[in-house]
């Protein structure tokens, strides 16, 4: 099962955008041709459930996508009013 950790500061934040996250690998590309798949956390529900397990964890429902590994991945919240977002930290997987 993938360990996940909210922190405080991202369960209240998520809470006042809707109550669920989404946590899913995005592929990021190097200069000299490489690439890693780093873990990327996003407020609302995935455009497309397929692909995607939920879990509900303090009140927060989270859509794992496919693919990401054990963890743990902590979700944080960072930032200044409208222009907080969301960071993780955790395993990276296969680019």
């Amino acid at each position: 099962m993938t360990a996940i950790i909210l922190t405080e500061a991202a369960r209240e934040w998520l809470a006042g955008q809707g109550g669920e996250v989404v946590l899913r690998l995005s592929k990021r590309h190097g200069c000299c041709g490489g690439q890693a798949a780093v873990p990327v956390a996003e407020p609302g529900a995935p455009r497309n459930a397929d692909g995607h397990s939920e879990r509900e964890i303090d009140g927060i429902r989270v859509h794992l996508a496919d693919g990401l590994g054990r963890g743990p991945y902590r979700i944080d919240v960072e930032g200044l009013f409208r222009w907080r977002r969301l960071v993780v930290e955790g395993e990276m997987g296969q680019g």
